[in-house]
């Protein structure tokens, strides 16, 4: 009875370390996605360099718009990805870089600016943006249909699977 219940806990302890070793390799095999922000001028550099539009987010640690964009914008799997591939992602705190802000002209928070890879201006969006409406926004830069035609146009077109 005795030498039962230790190959019973012998067995259980393997199946845990079994089960923790194929967690571990899960993790490992899998990339991790997150949104790769820079600050502003590392931002322009990698647009420039990678030829990729860029974003700037314009925020503050402490407003409510940005801290909810960070997690159900920013958290998607889809804008992180879309953005990871495609775009040079710059973050600016306003309160630590106020010229930028001017520069900017940011007078709502958050405010997220679009440029080309040049850093020319093309368009910002004062508030929210909920993953939908980010990504629409995001193609809509990132395939240069700005070039052709006004955003609201181009949204309703047909668009693939």
């Amino acid at each position: 009875m005795m030498m039962q219940k230790i190959l019973i806990g012998m067995v259980l302890m393997m199946a845990l370390v079994m089960a923790g070793c194929a967690s571990q390799n899960n993790e490992t095999k899998e990339p991790r996605v997150v949104v790769p922000w820079q600050e502003y001028f590392p931002a322009m550099a990698t647009g420039k360099g990678e030829s990729k539009p860029i974003l700037l987010h314009f925020a503050t640690t402490w407003n409510s718009g940005s801290k909810r964009m960070t997690r159900e914008t920013y958290g998607n799997y889809d804008v992180m990805v879309y953005l990871q591939e495609n775009f040079a992602t710059g973050w600016v705190d306003v309160e630590e870089y106020p010229s930028l802000g001017k520069k900017y002209a940011v007078s709502a928070l958050p405010t997220i600016w679009f440029l080309d890879s040049q850093g020319k201006k093309l368009t910002s969006v004062d508030g929210f943006l909920g993953p939908e409406r980010i990504l629409l926004i995001l193609e809509f830069i990132h395939t240069k249909a700005y070039e052709e035609m006004s955003f609201e146009l181009w949204k309703e077109q047909p668009r693939g699977p």
